[in-house]
């Protein structure tokens, strides 16, 4: 199910205005991923997940354009992805 916020529609199920980090569990979803980058993401909730990797993805925008998202962090387990607005 794709989300409709302005001129994005994408398939990441949570665009969270609140949310530091771009993140995502698919792995398919990469151009590319660098997966040297490690760390943790902490939750408000104070749960950690870890970061497996991190670099790019591609979405498309509601006009049928597409744009790129950098910096967005590889969490494995990740069940939804969220986009920062």
């Amino acid at each position: 199910m794709g989300i409709n916020l302005g001129l994005i529609t994408t398939s990441f199920d949570v665009i969270d205005n609140r949310a530091s980090n771009h993140m995502c569990g698919d792995k398919v979803r990469f151009m590319k991923l660098d997966e040297a980058i490690r760390g943790n993401v902490t939750f408000i909730n104070h749960s950690k997940v870890v970061i497996k990797g991190k670099f790019m993805i591609l979405i498309k925008l509601k006009d049928g354009s597409r744009q790129f998202i950098s910096d967005v962090y590889y969490i494995l387990i990740m069940k939804r992805n969220i986009l920062s607005s």
